[in-house]
């Protein structure tokens, strides 16, 4: 927005000012993505004032630079731990997010966006790409909620550049830098959980993080034939479901330059979900390591800018089943994974104009063994594992601009173009022939803003590209066989964005369509022995609906919210039993309701979600049920230290949903934190 615009501009008396000289930053109410504008000069607490004995709201905003980047919300770190406690819970309050949980705490989370799959969401981490090129995925858990500086969020794709290369979203994670206090933050729950973590400085430019996280996750399961021979679907406290995780920081800060390095360690143990098998002891362990550097990012300022960022990671996986309880035989298996990426992005600002480039080079590499498995050196078993080295290596082009036609129009465009080479061979096999691909994808994206004093509109467009991790192209010879055919899905997306507002009421709706062609699916055959394939294209229209409202009486605050997502999907496939089918994986139909109530410096939010016609494969055979949740969360802050109480699920209804199994019922969390 503007920035004469802005200054005319009025704001309910209990929100959160905040402005950089890069970016003007539109502030909402706690919960709320929507757009409103700067805080009346008139208020004393409008400066940055707290008004006595009140409560410091959480801060959500909307970043609208000059150049016309209207889609990216954001939201700090500390609002996140405060009211939301972890970064699932926060997404899953979103209009058109949807979290994929297929378990207790440990099991991976993934994030559909505006109905994409969970792989076509890109995750960043410091600006870095953590998706992983073996498997694809990422687990939107493995950052600790008190390790987040920010979170940011593009859905539409009006936002450019980095963030509109994936289908779906892209949520970028910015980790803790530089501390301005020290904290300590300590949380226990039911089903044995627990964490502790603190944070600060150790000198002027350097922080340091560490955290631990436990859980038993002994939540109640209908176990379909029990080990000790009860009746079929007997609930039972799950055996063998523990799960730690150990995370360490130490940021260093030198004039522009920011570097980081970070370590984590997790184990999952993997329960039994059929017979709930009281000697099983399988367990999937990680060890990672992690390291990134980059100058400032790109500022408003007049003239030409060189950002860059490097990062490099190694992660070592190993899954073992000693006791044949979930596999056919004692698993001993050991995968790395490393990860090389060097970006730099030269861009010139000139009054109205602004003129970017990009390029991006990705380096990974994938290994695989697996110990017990005699024929795993030879890969001469067609249903036996193989092991395998694999690499990839993509390179990505960008150039783009933007261009403010007058004071309420902005428009800018970006095409990029992607190349990508990957490898495969069998590490030890007599005939262990190399195997490579080769291909590209040019994409691009383009924006047209319009903002005045009461709404903003914006209509965008991208194509966009996920390319198939080393898994679906390559397998492992034992569940999955590889499919060098396999090509990338692309996807062509047009979004719809429109936010009408007042001092009290906001509205905002969205309107987009998207055409994705060569979804890639996976096919098993009568043996359970599958292949990945592009089996598909699919289209899929949807509507998404959000509105606020703020009430102040007396000395109590009241919010109620009220948002519907409904998406219309169809699979267009030469396979008979997936053509005309709806797409899997995510509900159609979801609705979300909330009231927060706050005093002083007490909040009590209520929230209730209801979500319906989720199919759990191609087919459509196999639905999922219909998911009816309700959270109870309660916060108090002090100047120093804050406390929230929360319960998720408080009905304890354990409906089945994306792994088809039910879920974890409710979840009680106490966490405090002290900043000193």
């Amino acid at each position: 927005m503007v920035n004469a615009e802005l200054k005319h501009a009025a704001r309910l008396h209990w929100l959160i000012p905040a402005a950089t000289s890069a970016d003007v930053v539109v502030t909402f109410p706690f919960r709320t993505v929507f757009f409103i504008s700067v805080v009346s000069p008139a208020l004393a607490w409008a400066n940055g004032e707290s008004a006595p004995g009140s409560l410091t709201l959480p801060t959500i905003t909307e970043t609208a630079n000059r150049t016309g980047n209207t889609g990216l919300t954001s939201i700090s770190g500390d609002d996140i731990q405060s009211r939301y406690g972890s970064l699932q819970n926060y997404l899953k309050s979103l209009t058109g997010m949807q979290v994929q949980h297929s378990g207790g705490l440990g099991d991976p989370v993934l994030l559909s966006v505006r109905g994409a799959s969970g792989r076509q969401t890109t995750m960043l981490v410091n600006g870095v790409r953590i998706n992983d090129a073996q498997g694809g995925g990422y687990d939107l858990s493995q950052i600790p909620v008190d390790m987040i500086e920010r979170v940011e969020i593009s859905a539409s794709g009006s936002h450019g550049g980095l963030y509109d290369s994936a289908i779906g979203g892209t949520i970028n994670i910015i980790t803790r830098q530089q501390e301005y206090q020290n904290q300590i933050a300590a949380a226990v729950g039911n089903h044995g959980y627990y964490s502790a973590s603190a944070r600060g400085n150790i000198s002027n430019h350097i922080s340091v993080y560490a955290g631990s996280e436990y859980s038993k996750n002994n939540f109640d399961y209908p176990v379909p034939a029990p080990w000790n021979g009860d009746a079929r679907n007997t609930e039972e406290s799950l055996d063998n479901a523990e799960f730690f995780r150990h995370t360490a920081q130490l940021a260093a800060t030198t004039g522009d330059i920011t570097s980081q390095l970070s370590w984590q360690h997790q184990r999952k143990n993997i329960p039994d979900y059929f017979r709930n098998s009281p000697v099983n002891k399988a367990h999937y362990s990680t060890r990672e390591i992690r390291f990134t550097t980059s100058n400032a990012s790109a500022s408003d300022s007049e003239g030409f800018q060189l950002p860059w960022s490097f990062a490099l990671s190694h992660k070592n996986e190993s899954y073992r089943d000693p006791e044949s309880s979930i596999g056919l035989g004692e698993d001993d298996n050991r995968y790395r994974l490393r990860h090389a990426e060097v970006t730099t992005s030269p861009q010139w600002r000139s009054g109205k104009l602004t003129l970017r480039s990009g390029v991006r080079a990705e380096f990974d590499d994938y290994q695989s063994r697996y110990v017990n498995d005699e024929d795993s050196r030879e890969c001469n078993t067609l249903q036996g594992s193989c092991d395998q080295t694999a690499k990839q290596q993509n390179f990505n082009l960008s150039t783009g601009a933007d261009y403010r036609i007058s004071t309420p129009w902005i428009t800018s465009a970006n095409i990029y173009h992607r190349s990508y080479h990957t490898s495969n061979e069998r590490t030890h096999a007599e005939d262990a022939a190399r195997t490579e691909d080769k291909s590209s994808f040019t994409g691009a994206s383009a924006s047209l803003s319009h903002i005045s004093a009461i709404s903003e509109i914006a209509l965008s467009a991208r194509r966009s590209v996920r390319i198939p991790s080393l898994y679906e192209r390559y397998g492992d010879r034992g569940l999955m066989l590889g499919n060098d055919d396999l090509t990338a899905e692309t996807a062509d997306n047009l979004s719809l964005d429109l936010r009408l507002f007042n001092q009290q009421s906001e509205i905002k709706l969205s309107v987009f369509a998207r055409e994705t062609k060569d979804t890639i699916v996976p096919i098993y055959d009568s043996r359970g022995v599958g292949r990945y394939l592009n089996v598909s294209d699919s289209t899929m229209q949807g509507v998404e609906v959000e509105l606020v409202h703020s009430e102040r009486l007396q000395e109590i605050t009241l919010e109620p919210t009220l948002s519907v997502a409904s998406y219309t999907s169809e699979l267009i496939s030469d396979v008979r039993a997936f053509d005309g089918k709806q797409i899997p994986g995510i509900y159609h139909d979801r609705y979300l309701f909330g009231l927060t109530a706050y005093y002083r410096r007490h909040s009590l939010a209520l929230d209730y979600e209801l979500a319906g016609n989720l199919y759990l494969d191609s087919g459509n055979n196999s639905e999922g049920d219909v998911r009816r949740s309700l959270d109870l969360t309660y916060q108090f802050e002090q100047n120093r230290w804050n406390l929230r109480v929360a319960a998720n699920n408080l009905t304890n209804n354990q409906f089945r949903d994306y792994s088809n199994r039910p879920v974890a019922g409710r979840q009680i969390y106490v966490s405090a934190n002290i900043s000193f």
